[in-house]
């Protein structure tokens, strides 16, 4: 069968899924996502081998990166201006919140995802034994460095790195967090697969973030790639993790300049 199929030139759906190596599905997918070159006979898709692998060999893996580049490259910009800026979009409830929750203890490990100049790491540091801020722009963990330095926090480990693949071990974090961030993920649900792999059984995850909002200039001038999220989404994602005891709250403004979005906070344990 897969020298026939390999001597063929047409391929129907079956055989050019089986020759780019993925599931008939994931196959389909591609299909309705990229302009992979073929016809529709009736209701059967049909493929030119041949221009299959070369509209394989034309691709450019940087393309699909580019969103995440320009991520980087304005958070590099903007990190000596960030502590201001994120004042226009968010106050100091959100770190406020996760602090009152009580769940913070002593002997944790927390990895704190999107990190940014450590809003939410330098916070809570003093409450845990190690924090590990990871972020993808360098320019905002050395702005995170200094102003740790500076408050003479030592315990605050830096990585960087996006969310999907944390060069860290599985099961290592009693905690993750991720405060702002997952509307800057074009795959926010794959970071939350992500978040499952790094902590540890019955470790918690605290989740801070915009509601779907409709504000396209906030969109556009922070780069975001999300619109915000409807939580229960969300909080579908972390159970279809084997995340439970879920809860969801919205949280309310307190003296953040500017216009205001509104955030919620979800909070879970992992099964």
């Amino acid at each position: 069968m897969e020298k026939e199929m390999y001597s063929k030139e047409i391929l129907n759906m079956e055989e050019a899924a089986e020759l780019f190596g993925v599931s008939v599905k994931t196959f389909i997918k591609l299909l309705k996502e990229e302009k992979v070159p073929a016809r529709k006979i009736g209701r059967e898709w049909r493929f030119s081998r041949k221009a299959l692998i070369e509209w394989l060999s034309s691709g450019d893996s940087q393309a699909y990166s580019a969103s995440e580049v320009e991520a980087r490259d304005f958070f590099n910009e903007v990190a000596p201006q960030w502590e201001e800026i994120r004042k226009n979009y968010y106050d100091e409830s959100i770190k406020n919140h996760l602090i009152d929750l009580d769940l913070l203890k002593k002997n944790m490990t927390i990895v704190d995802l999107g990190a940014g100049d450590g809003y939410l790491s330098r916070a809570v540091a003093k409450y845990v034994k190690k924090v590990v801020a990871v972020d993808i722009s360098s320019e905002m963990l050395k702005e995170l460095k200094n102003k740790a330095r500076e408050s003479g926090i030592k315990n605050i480990e830096t990585v960087e790195s996006d969310a999907l693949e944390v060069p860290l071990s599985s099961g290592s974090a009693d905690m993750v967090c991720a405060s702002m961030f997952l509307h800057h993920i074009k795959e926010p649900d794959s970071a939350i697969i992500e978040i499952a792999r790094i902590l540890k059984p019955g470790g918690s995850v605290f989740i801070a973030d915009f509601f779907t909002h409709s504000n396209d200039e906030l969109k556009e001038k922070m780069r975001d790639i999300w619109p915000g999220f409807n939580p229960e989404t969300v909080k579908a994602w972390f159970e279809r993790n084997g995340f439970k005891n879920l809860d969801i709250k919205s949280l309310p403004d307190e003296d953040a300049e500017g216009e205001k979005t509104s955030i919620f906070i979800l909070t879970a344990v992992k099964g």
